[in-house]
């Protein structure tokens, strides 16, 4: 191998980036074809596409570290090779390796060929993942609160509907976005995150035929409430990118009526509802649905 070409991930590579992602079987968000594309300009991230390939980095604080580099065809013979890429390109620039963000199994192919001086795990970043069929079904006792939720709402809104998105409707996502960012605290991170969700509508039909995007958007009446978007991560994962509901409708159990009744589109066997970010009130609410995989996450240091 080269040196590697790095760049900014384009909607053009979108196909090749998503074919390894489901070619790998990913569970981890932070591997999403998708998310690499319109995160690109948030994280600083870059990736690199050399002999069957893909490598990513991100740059954070002066501090640049790497994800875990994925063969486009799924297999991992060639791996020490293109690690040690990364570990030289590290040691000419004279900054330690680190790779971020990387899963246990991930960790252990890295350990086994190199020595670390530093692992932590990042608690903050680990993956929400459920059954399709207790999101969409709430079954047991366990789901009480959550269906009684939603019967409240139904109860207050009997003419509630979901519609999934589409590009007659896209003007009222865009609404719904700012009318919701107005409600907010409308910090830094929000403003980038409404960018994002505007990139992902605007690309939204070359993401829904490469990637499998689509998304819902539930009435109440002729009212928009709440939104959300999504994409294929893997064969088994839809991976959830954005969730929003309006506060007059979600104060009512707005938010478990739309991931309930979304769920019901999806036909994967995971859903993926990404990371908390160490937000309490996030961890919570994840953890009120009671995922079957909390998908541990790591930074390695060598």
């Amino acid at each position: 191998m080269s040196n590697l070409n790095w760049h900014t991930a384009t909607i053009e590579e979108l196909e090749l980036l998503q074919k390894t992602s489901i070619n790998n079987g990913v569970f981890a968000n932070n591997y999403s074809a998708v998310n690499s594309i319109l995160y690109a300009k948030k994280y600083d991230s870059q990736i690199a596409i050399q002999d069957g390939w893909i490598f990513e980095k991100y740059y954070a604080g002066g501090e640049s570290a790497y994800a875990f580099p994925h063969r486009t065809d799924g297999k991992t013979e060639g791996v020490k090779e293109a690690l040690s890429l990364l570990v030289g390109e590290a040691k000419e620039s004279g900054k330690p390796c680190i790779f971020r963000n990387i899963t246990a199994e991930e960790k252990e192919l890295l350990l086994a060929n190199f020595t670390a001086s530093k692992i932590e795990e990042a608690p903050d970043l680990s993956d929400y993942i459920y059954n399709q069929e207790d999101l969409a079904g709430l079954p047991g006792s366990k789901y009480s609160k959550k269906r009684n939720h939603i019967n409240q709402f139904r109860k207050k809104y009997p003419e509630f509907r979901l519609e999934l998105i589409s590009p007659e409707n896209f003007k009222t996502v865009c609404t719904l976005e700012k009318t919701w960012f107005s409600e907010s605290s409308e910090s830094l991170d929000l403003q980038q995150e409404a960018e994002i969700i505007c990139a992902a509508l605007k690309n939204y039909e070359e993401f829904a035929l490469k990637a499998g995007m689509k998304g819902g958007i539930l009435f109440v009446g002729q009212e928009p409430a709440a939104f959300c978007l999504s994409s294929t991560l893997s064969p088994d994962v839809t991976d959830i990118h954005f969730e929003k509901c309006l506060s007059s409708f979600a104060r009512d159990g707005g938010y478990a009526v739309i991931n309930n009744e979304y769920a019901k589109t999806i036909t994967s066997k995971y859903i993926n509802r990404e990371e908390d970010l160490g937000i309490e009130g996030l961890r919570k609410a994840k953890r009120s649905y009671y995922p079957e995989i909390l998908l541990p996450k790591f930074n390695v240091e060598l």
